[in-house]
């Protein structure tokens, strides 16, 4: 009996960091995180029910819901049919309550003639980030778009002028009006728009479902369809649609799935 239970601890030891492993994703992740994993190009890689696109490699994205729950479950289906479960711990994050007093009622509670308007960014939006393109350039590291402080963050519940409000879907970084913003990762540029709420607003293509959103920009220095590289420059900082003052609102998605953007930066040097 005792030999028994040895051998199985042991084979527990043995199985246990290579079932972490089938996927390449860190045995935990975080509400909110981006992840990039690999896999045989051969496989289905299925999370929660919804098959991931694979790259020619077999790379795949995964963006974790900022409210996710304790256990993200995956399946790995090989080329031979076998099927392999991988449940992964979340990291639960707490989010913060901030109050924005001092904006103008209309920004606040928009006039009914508007409602059309931003109906139809909502939209825009919308269709831009749902891009799928075989661009891969998600594999990157990101860089910081601009820096300064940070005067907003990921998630905070935003009470406006003592309206509650949706939770904040991205980070802000304050600096002064004409700062230069450029790329974090390279991409295409998929929508530029002035709209309702965020201004001046720009979206980034960059494969599999990541893209990343530029609000309140003053200046757009890019065009719609134009493909650029990481570093370059894409607009200024601005204070235009609802903002206080002059600051960058950056956001990162997976298609519709809002996601932290602190989550992929090196804060070695803020």
């Amino acid at each position: 009996m005792k030999f028994l239970i040895g051998t199985l601890l042991w084979l527990m030891a043995v199985s246990y960091p290579q079932a972490q492993n089938i996927l390449g994703l860190p045995g935990e992740v975080t509400q909110g995180g981006l992840y990039v994993g690999k896999v045989a190009p051969d496989s289905e890689v299925w999370f929660e029910g919804r098959k991931l696109r694979l790259s020619p490699e077999g790379h795949f994205v995964v963006g974790m819901n900022w409210k996710q729950g304790a256990m993200a479950k995956f399946k790995l289906i090989d080329a031979a049919g076998q099927v392999r479960h991988q449940r992964l711990g979340v990291k639960k994050q707490k989010y913060d309550v901030s109050h924005i007093d001092g904006l103008p009622p209309k920004m606040v509670t928009p006039p009914k003639k508007l409602l059309a308007k931003i109906a139809q960014d909502s939209a825009r939006v919308r269709k831009a980030r749902k891009t799928d393109s075989d661009r891969q350039e998600f594999r990157g590291d990101f860089i910081w778009p601009v820096r300064g402080r940070i005067s907003g963050n990921f998630g905070n519940h935003r009470i406006l002028n003592g309206t509650p409000k949706s939770p904040h879907g991205g980070m802000d970084i304050a600096a002064p009006k004409g700062t230069k913003i450029v790329a974090p990762l390279g991409g295409r540029v998929t929508m530029v728009s002035d709209l309702y709420y965020t201004g001046n607003t720009l979206i980034l293509d960059h494969g599999l479902g990541v893209n990343t959103v530029f609000a309140h920009m003053d200046s757009v220095t890019v065009k719609t369809g134009q493909v650029i590289k990481q570093g370059d420059q894409i607009g200024t900082v601005g204070a235009t649609g609802r903002a206080t003052g002059p600051h960058l609102h950056w956001g990162l998605n997976w298609y519709n799935e809002r996601l932290n953007p602190a989550l992929v930066l090196d804060h070695g040097n803020e």
